[in-house]
Order: C-alpha cells, then sequence, then structure tokens
C-alpha cells in the first residue's frame, strides 16, 4: 500500500509540474494588432519574443468572399530560419486572429517549446525609431535591370541597412532572388518592433514578388537586427564581446565567440569577459566564457577575480569549475579576503566542499 500510494503520488506530482506550464499559457494574450504594418488589406500580428532573439508573428490575408487566412511563425532572428510554420487556417467573416487564438490551445505548446514570451507591451513603429541615447534609421538599396519579360526592371540584388546617429551603419539584409518565379520586382520598408529583452529589433519589410503567370504576390519579410553588435562605433570603447557580456546576451556571446573572438577580451576600462561576467551574476555566459578557455586570473578595481564573485552567488558549480581551471582559492582581494575565507564566512556546505 505504500508503495502504491508513493507511486501515485510521484506520478500525480510529476502531471502536475508537467501540466502547469501549459495551464498558465490560458492567461496570456493573443495576438498584438500593429497597425503601422497593414498595407493593402494584409496585416501583420506581433505575438511575443524569446530571451535568445527569437520573435513570433502573424500574418493575416483576406480571401475570397469575405474571409481571411491566418498563418503564423517563430523566427530566429540571429541564425535568420525559421523555427516553426504554421498550417494556413480560414477564419470567417468577422473573426479576429485572436478568436482564433483562442479557439486552438494547443498553439500555446509552440510558444512553450521555444520560450516565447508574448507581447504585453511592446514598441513599434515606422523607419526610424530611438533607443536610449542612440537613433537609427532603415534604408535600402535595390540593384534593378530592365528586360523583355520585365521592362519596368527587375530586382538583382537587395540590401538592407541600419544607421546609428545617423553616421555608422551595418548591412542586416542582403538577398539575391533566384530563379525566375522568385523574382522580386519591388521592396517597402514597414517598420520594426524591439525586442523586450536585447537591443535588438524585427524589422518588417514588403517584397513584390514577380509571377510570369498571374498578378505579383506581396510577402512580408522579417529581419533580426542587434542595435549595439556589429557597428563601427563601439559603445564603451571595448570589444564586441565585452558589449554583449555587459548586456548580458548569452547568444551573442555564443555567437562571437563560435566566430572566433578572444574570450579574454576586454572593456575600455580593462575588465576582461570573464570578469565582467561574474560580477554581474551572468553565470551561464561565464561558462561559455570558461569554454572557450578564458583566463581566470584577471582582477578589478577591487582585487577581486570571477572566483569570489561565484563564492559570493553560492554558486557551487561555477566555483568547481573556476578551481578546476586554475583559480586561486587564496588569492586575497584588497581588503584581504580570499575565495575560501569567503566561502567560510558564508557558511555554504556546497561552496566549501568545492574547495580542496
Amino acid at each position: 500500500m505504500y508503495r502504491i500510494s508513493r507511486r501515485f503520488i510521484s506520478s500525480l506530482f510529476l502531471f502536475t509540474t508537467l501540466l502547469s506550464p501549459l495551464l498558465s499559457q490560458e492567461r496570456w494574450a493573443g495576438p498584438v494588432f500593429l497597425d503601422e504594418f497593414i498595407f493593402d488589406r494584409m496585416e501583420i500580428y506581433a505575438i511575443g519574443w524569446s530571451e535568445k532573439g527569437a520573435f513570433s508573428y502573424g500574418v493575416l490575408t483576406p480571401g475570397e468572399k469575405g474571409s481571411s487566412t491566418w498563418q503564423w511563425y517563430i523566427l530566429d532572428l540571429i541564425e535568420d530560419e525559421f523555427l516553426y510554420s504554421s498550417p494556413r487556417w480560414t477564419m470567417i467573416e468577422g473573426q479576429t486572429p485572436g478568436e482564433l487564438w483562442d479557439l486552438h490551445p494547443e498553439w500555446y505548446s509552440q510558444l512553450v517549446r521555444f520560450h516565447i514570451t508574448p507581447l504585453s507591451e511592446y514598441e513599434s513603429g515606422g523607419q526610424t525609431f530611438v533607443q536610449g541615447a542612440d537613433s537609427y534609421r532603415m534604408a535600402y538599396t535595390l540593384d534593378r535591370s530592365e528586360s523583355g519579360t520585365y521592362p519596368e526592371g527587375m530586382t538583382k540584388d537587395i540590401r538592407i541597412d541600419l544607421y546609428r546617429n545617423q553616421d555608422t551603419a551595418k548591412t542586416v539584409y542582403t538577398y539575391k532572388p533566384g530563379s525566375a518565379e522568385n523574382k522580386v520586382e519591388d521592396l517597402i520598408l514597414k517598420g520594426y518592433v524591439l525586442s523586450p529583452y536585447e537591443k535588438r529589433t524585427a524589422l518588417v519589410a514588403l517584397e513584390k514578388i514577380a509571377n510570369p503567370e498571374g498578378p505579383p504576390q506581396w510577402v512580408y519579410r522579417v529581419i533580426g537586427a542587434h542595435l549595439t553588435i556589429g557597428f563601427s562605433r563601439v559603445q564603451l570603447g571595448g570589444s564586441h564581446l565585452a558589449e554583449a557580456v555587459l548586456n548580458g546576451h548569452y547568444y551573442v556571446s555564443r555567437l562571437l565567440l563560435s566566430e572566433g573572438a578572444d574570450p579574454d577580451s576586454v572593456d575600455s576600462r580593462g575588465y576582461s569577459a570573464i570578469l565582467l561576467a561574474a560580477r554581474l551574476g551572468h553565470w551561464s555566459i561565464l561558462s561559455l566564457l570558461l569554454e572557450s578557455g578564458a583566463s581566470v586570473s584577471s582582477r578589478d578595481d577591487r582585487g577581486r577575480t570571477a572566483l569570489h564573485y561565484a563564492v559570493e552567488s553560492g554558486n557551487s558549480q561555477l566555483v568547481s569549475a573556476l578551481l578546476n581551471r586554475g583559480a586561486d582559492p587564496d588569492l586575497k582581494d584588497f581588503e584581504g579576503q580570499s575565495p575560501r575565507i569567503m566561502a567560510g564566512l558564508m557558511g555554504n556546505p556546497s561552496v566549501m566542499a568545492a574547495f580542496p
């Protein structure tokens, strides 16, 4: 009887643990209408963001006899690839995407799967915007050529640039149309949606795709851009990696390290990336830096190392990782405190057990 009861309780706990996140999604809002992006009769809806740069949105397209079709997506704005594309749904006249969303609770499982937080408040607008002390402007160029089939000119190359403070720019999107069926006649920049997490934005554009057998088709193009990384002027005068660490950008840090960034990069004060991560408590980024071979011996203006901050945080796993990489457990800061002494004063058994 005892074993049966314990098994039942364990099963009930597991079921409740797995189900509770999905049940909580019933309180989430559905798609949010962005009226800035209406074009002709197409409409785009923002749904939400993940902390690692994924953006979820839906597109409403008019159909025949008053009907409309709805399709929604999850797009990785860093890798520029779709993580999820829903089936296309036909809505009855007068039905809204929000009402359709409420009829499909299974859609929430995709948001949970990709860690999407639905938007309740967000910032969106046109082709120019301001964040903090920086202003941003979008611009695009089309390389066009005429032909007998397309006498008004056909786009050969598209480039979208993002300008910061009018003087520094980076290219965030380039595209070379392929076959004749995918030729682009025109492009219109519509605006942006700012991420509530990193300094990142989703740029929204419309492409006019030529169709030799019928009228052209307008399709949405959503492009991701980081608002600091990649510009010629780097905030705080440090490296791109140091800036990513300062802002807590795990995904960007991982990308830069995979592209060969020096894990011992410093900011304008000379603080190393691993020290910045430790001071700010960005432990997942600190783990990335350790995996990339970052030095663990750098010190800040208090004489502290990353090990001091890991001990102070009570993170025994990182304390062990730093010790295994050669961090000095007896190096004293300018107040005479070593990581080993700090661990003893704090009385955390798991942290104390990490020391040899």
